[in-house]
C-alpha cells in the first residue's frame, strides 16, 4: 500500500468543506415567484440580493397588489445591495400608481447609479412623456439608444417620442436605419408608417401599414391607421372593415373607435357611429366631426 499523501488528503478535506459549505449558502434569487409564501421565503433566504425583492413585487404587480409592490421594492432599496434594477423596478410602480414626483425623483436615482444601464433611462423617458416633458423624454430614449444601439424597444421610443415633438423628418430617417438592420420589426414599420402620416405623405403610410400586417397580421394599430386613411381617402366601407377587425384585436383601440364612429357616419348607421364617437371622446379624442355629420 503507498503511504498516505498529506496534499491529497488537504484537497480532499478542502473539497469537502467546500461541498458543505454550498449545501448551506443561499441559492441566488433568480427563479420567479409564484406565491407570497415564496417571495417571503426568497427574501429570508436572499436579503442582501435585489433580485428578491425585484421578483416578489413582480408577483405582485401581476396580482394587481401595487401597493405591497411598492413596500417591498421599498424595503429592498433600505436593506438590499444598491441597484440600478431595483429602482428602475421601484420608478415603474410609482408610475402606475400616479406617484409621478416620486416616480421620477427614483428614475433619476437609478440613471446616477447605473449611467449605463438602457432601463434607468426609459423609464425616466416614459416618466418624461407621462408628465409632459416630451423633449426631455427623447434626451433620455437618444441616451439609452446610445447605450443598447441594436435594441429594438429604445429604437421605437425614440422614433415616436421624435414624430410627437414635431421632428418628423430625423423621426423618418432613423426609422430607415433602423428598418435597415432589422427589417422583420413590425413596430418599426408601424413607426415609419406614421411619420409618413404626420407628413402628410398618406399613400405611402398606408403602404407601410400593409407591411407591418405582413409581418404581424393581429396588429390592432395597423388596422385602424388604414382605417383612418381608408376614411381620409373617402373609402368608408373600407373603413369600417379595418376598423372592425382592429377592434377585435384590441376593444379599447381609440383610433379604430374614432373612425369607425367617423365611417358609420357618413354610411348612415347613426347608432354606431354615436356609439364609437362616445367612446374616443371619452378618450380624449376630438369627435365634432361625427356629431357635425350627424347634425347631434
Amino acid at each position: 500500500m503507498h503511504g498516505s499523501n498529506p496534499l491529497r488528503s488537504y484537497l480532499s478535506g478542502f473539497l469537502a468543506m467546500l461541498t458543505l459549505a454550498a449545501f448551506f449558502l443561499p441559492a441566488m434569487a433568480t427563479a420567479e415567484v409564484t406565491s407570497k409564501v415564496e417571495g417571503r421565503g426568497l427574501i429570508a433566504d436572499n436579503p442582501l440580493d435585489p433580485a428578491s425583492y425585484i421578483n416578489f413585487s413582480r408577483f405582485m404587480v401581476k396580482t394587481g397588489e401595487l401597493k405591497a409592490a411598492q413596500e417591498i421594492l421599498e424595503t429592498g432599496r433600505n436593506k438590499a445591495n444598491s441597484s440600478a434594477n431595483l429602482l428602475v423596478e421601484l420608478a415603474s410602480v410609482y408610475q402606475s400608481r400616479g406617484k409621478m414626483s416620486k416616480a421620477e425623483a427614483t428614475a433619476r436615482e437609478a440613471v446616477a447609479l447605473g449611467p449605463d444601464n438602457m432601463g434607468a433611462h426609459m423609464r425616466l423617458g416614459d416618466i418624461h412623456f407621462r408628465t409632459g416633458a416630451k423633449k426631455a423624454g427623447v434626451a433620455s430614449y437618444r441616451r439609452a439608444w446610445k447605450i443598447s444601439p441594436d435594441d429594438a424597444l429604445p429604437r421605437v421610443r425614440l422614433v415616436n417620442g421624435l414624430m410627437d415633438i414635431g421632428e418628423t423628418a430625423e423621426a423618418e430617417d432613423l426609422c430607415l436605419q433602423f428598418i435597415s438592420s432589422d427589417p422583420d420589426n413590425p413596430d418599426l414599420w408601424l413607426a415609419l408608417g406614421r411619420s409618413f402620416e404626420k407628413q402628410g405623405k398618406n399613400r405611402e403610410a398606408f403602404t407601410t401599414y400593409g407591411q407591418v400586417l405582413t409581418l404581424d397580421p393581429s396588429e390592432a394599430e395597423a388596422h385602424a391607421r388604414q382605417g383612418r386613411l381608408f376614411c381620409r381617402f373617402g373609402q368608408f366601407d373600407a373603413a369600417e372593415t379595418s376598423c372592425r377587425k382592429a377592434l377585435t384585436l384590441d376593444p379599447d383601440n381609440l383610433v379604430a373607435h374614432a373612425y369607425l364612429g367617423i365611417a358609420c357616419s357618413y354610411l348612415d348607421n347613426g347608432k354606431d357611429a354615436r356609439k364609437h364617437a362616445r367612446i374616443a371622446e371619452a378618450g380624449g379624442m376630438n369627435m365634432g366631426a361625427v356629431w357635425d355629420k350627424l347634425g347631434k
